[in-house]
């Protein structure tokens, strides 16, 4: 690495390009803090207190690899208070934290120079115990103390329960800081964290959860505790008072000893989260929903109104206390079982007022859509709504939601069928719920749909069963895939469309319509596409003629980000290099300082798709400076358990939820041109080990009502450029090969016309990929390698018996393009074709050969001279890829990038 990439990393940037963004991460932040109990002692003055835990001087601001954010200044909670008034009675102890944190830092740093990428880590330095010494320097000139729990975001291995309590320094610590002090204010500087009696001990008069606020931790938490701003957030997932109250932590999202075969069975179903709590009777912490103000509110519905386009209510919110604040109205719904079983209740819509002064009131209206209310039948394959009454609830949180509506629908409605797919491989056991009691619903609002009013035409999605190949007219083409007598999963006939010669074109051409995209990828070479659809990670170069009449140049991009495309073909083809960064919590480019913002987590838990969209339209400004087309977020996955970083990664338990703040987030970005968002991880990715490979046995139902559900409700409120698959199997096959998902339910069902990506370092067949949808390999592939799948290509051995294996491109120590050199054959027990290699007598045998010998893939036997022949059985898949597959997945990407900013810019430079 050159001496320049090694001091990038270690922020020797400049300052931030937009200072006044750091004003905007400030008010986001303090809206985002959960006030989780107030004794009366907030808000409070600025004064003198003691100020002890980790969190306050290595404080965590945002998460960590490819979450971590590189900006000029982040504040710690120290650095927030003091500048905002406070004194602090615990120097002494202050000082040792901040060294101890120091010598941690410069060793990570040491690492970046040598490992080429900086973590992001500042949780690992454990915090010091507090001796009697500090305690007495501590009570000088005070009765108050802050204690500010920071703790571990990510760890490698076994989810263990000890991860959801206070470590023993941290329990030591608190537990003397209670018995000192009078006024004890806990603030939480992490994920959830098992509170037990400090919850209810009389010392600790509030707690605040301020999760990874962003680069203004500090600042923001000062405005909270002095009531500059009111805290008006909620949470976004349930708090249990024990990790095993929660559904998901006997099939942990993360490798243990019990996912045997490296599988995990998702035996919760739909019940995850709140809808395990309400729907079993397990009383919470605090409930999913839940936060405190310093004022109180009255909610009354005013308006119900039913239609098969939405469930219209109207809400009327009054603040009924003394100080000025915003209140969340979140709307529940109650669906009637008849056939199938349902949680007790499901957030199906939510608002945030103004900023209302005490005796003020505002008018809130939620619209619903249909598609939230119905639930999937895994016996017809459809989405439906059971016959019944629909019970809606107003409230402050799932538990104290009240009845206040409901709409009668007269008979079972089929509101849409889809394709069968994504089948688990075995049979699955799940949670079986009580008996959902009877409600009497008294005097309260109605309204009814009649279900012969539902217009149900064109409500069915069916499977493609054939593919078009685009072939210049005059030219030959045969179909080999056809012929073929192997199939790739859920494959369909190959049919040959004649299109008009246009050898001469460019992508230019496609733009001004004088050819169309379809005859545009015709002219083009399997070698040029198969560069087209991997990333700019290790491609190879080509000789390609260029098709202007004239010469032009492109500046070199300069910046560092997650990933580009090929810009091998920008000068001969008019085809940009499109640039990705990563941007959960704001834009990742190495050693450039951005804006900081709260992590996803938090951004969730404001309730609010205005603040998601400011948030979103300061990092469109910053894509656009710094020439980013695509952001890698928002993050959609579900917080399935609340630990480790899935947890401030993804923005709640609840997939509405999520997929309206992550719409949020778009809608900003959008606002600048050229510039769109990347959802990602495409889907159930919420373990921490063993991404790469696990398996995720989950049900339909489940798969589509709650790890989907938010996916498709961000792709039908904003249409985003494109999807990230995640890099885990589901139910057998790997996300990015199913052809099920990315086809016939994201393309079909859903009506997503954007490109969709592999993960970073996935494993998966790339050629699977493709035939599946899946249009971009990232961060960058073998040209070579996709090519191989549309030939007849024998497998390539090494000298100890088993195949060669290609491993390149690391980041974090993990290759980001690996495959082994099977070629045209696969490995299967099944298989009736062989394939033979020998091994020297001197050579020990690969330890893959003895595994695949256990599953009867292979078998070896001795020879008279000495040596091996390893015999493996499997399928000849010959040239398995077809051309039409590669041309559908550049033609995706190029309907995209013709609408980003790097294409605007490629035609300025050739003056067009």
């Amino acid at each position: 690495m050159k001496l320049n990439d090694i001091k990038s990393k270690l922020f020797k940037g400049k300052g931030l390009q937009f200072p006044e963004h750091r004003e905007i991460a400030r008010g986001l932040a303090a809206d985002t803090f959960v006030l989780l109990k107030n004794s009366g002692i907030l808000p409070m003055k600025k004064s003198k207190v003691a100020l002890f835990g980790a969190g306050a001087v290595d404080t965590i601001f945002s998460g960590l690899f490819f979450n971590y954010v590189f900006t000029d200044k982040n504040v710690n909670v120290k650095e927030g208070l003091l500048s905002n008034g406070f004194s602090f009675s615990t120097d002494a102890w202050l000082e040792k934290m901040e060294k101890a944190a120091g010598v941690k830092d410069k060793q990570d740093k040491a690492t970046a120079k040598r490992n080429g990428a900086y973590e992001g880590k500042q949780y690992e330095t454990d915090e010091l115990p507090i001796s009697e010494a500090d305690i007495a320097e501590a009570v000088l000139g005070t009765d108050t103390c802050i204690y500010v729990v920071r703790h571990q975001l990510v760890a490698s291995g076994p989810l263990k329960e000890s991860e959801y309590h206070f470590t023993e320094t941290e329990q030591q610590n608190l537990q003397l800081i209670v018995d000192t002090f009078e006024n004890v204010i806990l603030v939480l500087n992490t994920n959830m964290l098992e509170l037990g009696q400090f919850a209810r001990t009389k010392n600790i008069k509030a707690i605040l959860l301020m999760g990874i606020p962003g680069m203004e931790a500090g600042n923001a938490l000062a405005d909270v505790l002095t009531g500059a701003v009111n805290p008006s957030g909620r949470l976004t997932a349930t708090w249990a008072k024990k990790y095993k109250d929660y559904s998901t932590c006997y099939s942990t999202a993360t490798l243990n000893a019990s996912a045997k075969k490296n599988e995990i069975d998702y035996k919760e179903g739909i019940y995850v989260g709140y809808r395990y709590f309400d729907t079993f009777d397990v009383a919470p912490l605090y409930p999913f929903g839940y936060g405190l103000s310093y004022t109180t509110f009255d909610m009354k519905l005013e308006y119900l109104e039913a239609s098969w386009m939405s469930i219209v209510l109207r809400v009327k919110v009054t603040n009924t206390g003394e100080h000025a604040g915003r209140q969340v109205v979140q709307v529940y719904c109650t669906q009637p079982i008849v056939n199938i079983e349902k949680p007790n209740q499901i957030l199906v819509g939510f608002a945030k007022t103004g900023k209302l002064k005490p005796g003020e009131h505002e008018d809130v209206t939620i619209k619903i859509p249909i598609m939230t209310l119905s639930s999937f039948d895994e016996e017809t394959t459809a989405w439906v709504m059971e016959k019944g009454d629909y019970l809606f609830r107003i409230g402050e949180n799932s538990k104290d939601a009240v009845l206040c509506g409901k709409v009668v629908l007269d008979r079972l409605t089929t509101i849409k069928s889809v394709t069968h797919v994504m089948e688990p491989e075995k049979p699955l056991e799940f949670l079986a719920p009580p008996k959902r009691p009877e409600e009497d619903t008294g005097f309260i609002m109605v309204a009814s749909l009649n279900g012969d009013d539902y217009n149900s035409e064109h409500k069915y999605v069916s499977r493609d069963e054939e593919f078009i190949t685009y072939v210049p007219e005059g030219s030959k083409y045969v179909s080999y895939t056809n012929s073929n007598s192997y199939n790739m999963p859920l494959t369909g006939r190959e049919n040959i469309k004649y299109v008009k010669p246009c050898g001469t074109s460019t992508f230019f051409d496609v733009l001004s319509g004088k050819v169309t995209v379809e005859e545009f990828v015709s002219s083009l070479s399997p070698e040029v596409m198969a560069r087209i659809v991997a990333g700019d990670y290790y491609t190879s170069p080509i000789d390609n003629e260029s098709r202007f009449k004239f010469d032009f140049n492109i500046d070199k991009y300069k910046y560092r980000v997650s990933a580009r495309t090929t810009s091998q073909f920008a000068t001969t083809l008019g085809i940009p290099a499109v640039k990705l960064a990563d941007g959960p919590s704001g834009l990742r480019i190495e050693g450039v300082a951005t804006t900081c913002f709260p992590s996803p987590m938090n951004m969730a838990q404001t309730w609010d798709m205005g603040a998601v969209v400011r948030m979103g339209r300061a990092m469109g400004r910053e894509m656009e400076f710094y020439g980013i087309d695509y952001c890698l977020s928002p993050a959609l996955n579900i917080h399935r358990n609340p630990m480790r970083s899935r947890a401030y990664e993804f923005y709640s338990e609840d997939p509405a939820l999520a997929g309206v703040m992550g719409a949020g987030l778009i809608m900003g970005i959008k606002r600048y041109d050229g510039r769109d968002a990347i959802l990602k991880n495409l889907a159930t990715y919420n373990q921490e080990s063993g991404t790469a490979d696990v398996n995720i046995n989950v049900s339909r139902r489940a798969f589509g009502e709650i790890y989907l559900r938010s996916f498709s409700a961000c792709q039908f409120i904003c249409k985003p450029a494109g999807l990230l698959n995640s890099g885990n199997r589901i139910n057998g096959q790997y996300s990015s090969s199913q052809r099920g998902l990315n086809t016939d339910i994201v393309r079909k069902d859903w009506g997503f016309d954007g490109f969709i990506l592999s993960d970073w370092g996935s494993i998966s067949e790339k050629a699977y990929d493709i035939h599946a949808g899946c249009d971009l390999i990232m961060p960058g592939f073998d040209p070579d390698k996709i090519l191989q799948a549309m030939m007849d290509i024998p497998p390539e051995f090494g000298k100890d018996g088993f195949v060669t294996k290609v491993e390149k491109s690391f980041v974090y120590g993990e290759p980001m393009i690996q495959y082994y050199n099977w070629g045209s054959f696969m490995p299967d027990k099944s298989g009736k074709d062989l394939v033979r290699t020998t091994v020297e007598a001197d050579v020990p045998l690969n330890e893959n050969i003895h595994r695949l010998k256990e599953q009867g893939i292979c078998k070896i036997e001795d020879l008279p001279d000495g040596k091996k022949a390893v015999i493996y059985k499997g399928i000849n898949r010959g040239a398995y890829l077809a051309l039409g597959d590669l041309q559908q997945a550049v033609i995706h990407v190029l309907q995209v990038i013709k609408n980003s900013g790097s294409m605007k810019k490629l035609m300025e430079s050739a003056k067009i």
